[in-house]
């Protein structure tokens, strides 16, 4: 009983409060988004739903996000406009009939262009003292994604927010006897998370759920929630030039379902990329620049220079399928065909503070010695190597690696695996802690100093942990992967253990 009229109160806020920005417009109607001055009546349920997380658990996220303040009072901002760009989504979904390819692409925009603000904030931030609570955000952000996942897009959201809950996990360890306003902050959000999974999972089971007696969409940008409107406003001014055009639309017709999912599916797919997407973009030469070359400051047409072989790009011809390194998908005239992956250079350097290690491959000679306790080593893309780094330095982190092994002495922050497969690492000295994010298969040879090492994992298989004797001989033992909740009616909690194969 207390929990349904505790529901009812919370409708009624929301009521109440939209009617007080209807009278604050001047009386004037609500815009065809229903945004404002909206008959919380005439909402469709899921709407109401999502209305419910917004003025719920994200408004939790917000408050707290504004009283710790810094880099994440702006990025929350972001967040926001992203979240109330899906709000103005959902309502157009609830009236309006599923448009076609190109209509839902300038519909879905708005919110990836704030998911995209969102990342790119935390790549310009990354020596910010809340680089983890920015990354929660880029990491998981995407969630709002689920709109373009069918049939199921609720394992989606999950998906998403245990990728953010890394991040969520360092602030609970970094913050939890310092500044509670930061670990209450990682579980709102979290919290967020959850209880979007809930709302897609209940109201959008197989998929969106458009309004098959509604209207026509037509892909125009809502008006933003608050705007004022009145009775009679004066003719706006010319406004901005008009946008790029949309991608071109992917020809669905030749493909099944899977094609349409796909499709649905590109407008989020660049976001991932982070800053992987300007390596694309060719290097201006001194040649190349009309101030720097007289030949180029020429008047008159010019006429188009013959191809030769090896002078510059070729005419378009169907890519092959031979490639040194994991293919990636294309779509040319809506058939998909394989883009051979680039091969980058490997690269070994000390850049400022951080020592780079990137694109090696079967090379099992790598070594820093000289490397000091203000310095962090960065591990990127590589395979089948073995690393050896001398010295005490601040952080060691691993990054989409393969069959690599790695030898340190200390390390003074922590030793991160992300997104890597079959992973060795010794540690001859001591360190606080392994973070194993996303890994499967990963063997750490603790010594006799570092026996009271911390291994925090997720999503990780294969995850054991040798443990010397007085011999110097190693012990294995292998970490649980699957657990057992029970819920305890004296305690009124959740518990939750690992399992074990007795055999």
């Amino acid at each position: 009983m207390s929990s349904d009229l505790a529901g009812i109160v919370k409708r009624l806020e929301a009521v109440t409060t939209r009617l007080e920005a209807a009278a604050g417009t001047g009386g004037g109607g609500g815009g065809a988004d229903g945004s404002v001055g909206e008959d919380t009546g005439s909402l469709a349920p899921f709407v109401q739903a999502y209305d419910d997380i917004v003025s719920g658990v994200f408004a939790q996220v917000v408050s707290l996000s504004q009283q710790i303040g810094g880099d994440l009072s702006k990025q929350v901002e972001m967040v926001k406009l992203a979240v109330q760009a899906q709000r103005e989504f959902i309502v157009q979904v609830a009236k309006c009939k599923e448009p076609s390819q190109d209509i839902l692409v300038k519909m879905l925009q708005p919110t990836a262009d704030q998911i995209a603000a969102i990342q790119s904030f935390r790549e310009k931030n990354r020596a910010s003292q809340q680089f983890n609570h920015l990354s929660a955000f880029s990491e998981s952000i995407p969630a709002l994604g689920w709109v373009t996942m069918n049939p199921k897009p609720a394992p989606y959201v999950k998906e998403m927010r245990d990728a953010g809950m890394f991040y969520t996990n360092r602030v609970l360890k970094d913050f939890k006897e310092k500044d509670n306003r930061h670990v209450e902050w990682a579980k709102a959000w979290v919290s967020t998370l959850m209880e979007l999974h809930d709302y897609v999972k209940q109201h959008h089971t197989t998929g969106l759920s458009w309004n098959k007696a509604g209207a026509q969409a037509t892909g125009a940008a809502p008006a933003p929630k608050g705007s004022t409107k009145g009775a009679a406003p004066p003719p706006p001014p010319p406004g901005p030039p008009p946008p790029p055009p949309p991608p071109p639309a992917i020809d669905l017709t030749s493909g099944g379902g899977d094609d349409m999912s796909a499709a649905k599916s590109a407008l989020f797919a660049d976001l991932n990329k982070g800053t992987d997407i300007t390596k694309g973009l060719k290097k201006v030469t001194s040649d190349m620049q009309t101030h720097k070359n007289p030949n180029l400051r020429q008047t008159g047409p010019v006429a188009p220079a013959a191809y030769k072989p090896g002078s510059g790009p070729k005419p378009y011809s169907k890519p092959t399928t031979t490639t040194t390194g994991p293919p990636k998908l294309g779509v040319e005239g809506g058939k998909k065909w394989i883009v051979p992956a680039k091969e980058h250079p490997p690269l070994l350097e000390l850049n400022g503070k951080k020592w780079n290690v990137e694109y090696f491959k079967d090379r099992k000679d790598l070594v820093i010695s000289e490397a000091n306790m203000k310095q962090t080593v960065y591990v990127y893309k590589c395979e089948n190597i073995t690393l050896q780094i001398k010295g005490k330095v601040n952080s060691i982190t691993l990054d989409s690696c393969k069959k690599v092994a790695l030898v340190f002495h200390d390390v003074i922050a922590a030793v991160d695996f992300i997104n890597c497969q079959r992973i060795q690492a010794q540690v001859t000295g001591k360190t606080p802690i392994f973070n194993v994010d996303k890994t499967d298969g990963c063997q750490i040879y603790l010594s006799k100093t570092s026996l009271d090492t911390e291994v925090v994992g997720a999503k990780y298989s294969e995850l054991n942990i040798l443990v010397p004797d007085d011999d110097g001989e190693f012990t294995e033992f292998a970490i649980a992967e699957q657990f057992k909740t029970v819920w305890d009616p004296k305690t009124k909690k959740m518990h939750t253990v690992p399992t074990e194969v007795v055999g």
